[in-house]
């Protein structure tokens, strides 16, 4: 007999219900693409940069076929690592604020506006970075050819290993430059910068939706005579089978990617919150650290229970109502207490109690 539940006194499959809840869950936020892209400011590392040299083309054919020498920087480190830093902030910014699904990153409506503010501020630093360079370009060429310069004499020693003189001026002065020749023109460089959000709506409840109601109902034995003889009966109902398997993986993975690991993250949090405090039992406190790292589940928590755990929520209020407190008035129990709950919790399915399509659908359309 498959599971049920009674919602307004009616039993219902908690599979329907799943897939149902699923569905109305997709239209409560979007999916965002990031794409950021720029010059990398490096190029492949060539074995004559290095000013290596091989006994014979056999082992020079060998090289090419087995061995990558990797990359080397066409910019200062700092220069590149100030960019790399910003695009890691945006990256991880959009970490934090979604769920990361078989459709990409899901933005819950409850998350999306702060996102979006901190994502147009970092996204403004990435075109301030972007003019910086332009208008430092020339200095920043000059520290290029300074530094490279001490590499053209080491390049120097290695190929005339017997000549003790320091390289001449033309050798240094040739290989600086076809490293300076890699580098393109600033209007380019600043070009290169481009940063763009796109959002989509995850097609399940539309297009997918329909194809699978399709499906359902090719599935009916009843409903068979309504297709195309000539396409075999069987075939129709293997596909038929296929996508309502399919529209069962893709709720689950939703599921999975959001509701699920949404409590394990809470769980796993409060677990090593109270692994920690469990260290330092001797001290009978609640340290600096740990409240900081409560407090920061509490304001993920928040922003991205989209599919409204009261039970998880009201565990949390409790939780935050204690470490709220002034330091000396904390109590170390009811914290663990309340984390203890929160562990156990956190490792349980989660169906919503008064869920009912019907309204949730509608609801879902006002948004």
């Amino acid at each position: 007999m498959p599971e049920t539940i009674s919602i307004n006194n009616n039993p219902i499959e908690v599979e329907q219900v799943r897939s149902d809840w699923a569905l109305a869950l997709m239209s409560r936020g979007v999916i965002v693409k990031l794409s950021i892209s720029r010059w990398r400011a490096k190029t492949r590392l060539t074995p004559e940069m290095l000013g290596l040299k091989f006994v014979d083309e056999d082992s020079f054919n060998f090289h090419k076929k087995y061995m990558e020498l990797g990359e080397h920087k066409l910019f200062p480190p700092t220069e590149i690592t100030n960019v790399e830093n910003l695009e890691r902030r945006a990256r991880l910014l959009l970490d934090n604020y979604s769920f990361d699904t078989v459709w990409g990153k899901f933005v819950p409506f409850t998350a999306f506006d702060e996102w979006e503010r901190e994502n147009n501020i970092i996204r403004k630093d990435w075109f301030e970075q972007a003019r910086i360079i332009g208008s430092r370009y020339d200095s920043i060429l000059s520290v290029v050819r300074d530094e490279y310069k001490n590499m053209a004499k080491d390049v120097w020693a290695r190929l005339y290993p017997q000549d003790k003189s320091e390289p001449t001026q033309s050798f240094v002065s040739d290989f600086v430059q076809k490293i300076v020749e890699k580098i393109p023109p600033s209007e380019e460089i600043v070009s290169s910068f481009r940063y763009n959000t796109t959002y989509f709506i995850i097609p399940m409840p539309s297009l997918v939706e329909d194809n699978l109601a399709k499906a359902e109902q090719i599935k009916r034995q009843t409903e068979m005579d309504r297709f195309n003889s000539q396409i075999d009966q069987q075939t129709k109902r293997r596909i038929s089978e296929e996508y309502i398997q399919r529209k069962k993986e893709l709720i689950d993975s939703f599921l999975e990617s959001t509701v699920i690991s949404m409590r394990s993250y809470v769980g796993e949090l409060c677990d090593s919150v109270l692994q920690s405090m469990g260290k330092n039992s001797k001290t009978g406190k609640v340290t600096h650290q740990q409240v900081n790292k409560i407090k920061g589940m509490i304001k993920k928590v928040k922003l991205l229970n989209f599919y409204d755990d009261n039970e998880v929520s009201s565990l949390l209020k409790d939780l935050e109502n204690e470490v709220d407190k002034m330091k000396g008035e904390r109590d170390k129990d009811v914290i663990i207490s309340k984390l203890r709950e929160i562990v156990e919790t956190g490792r349980s399915d989660f169906i919503p109690k008064n869920f009912n399509p019907s309204i949730s659908v509608l609801e879902a359309d006002t948004i």
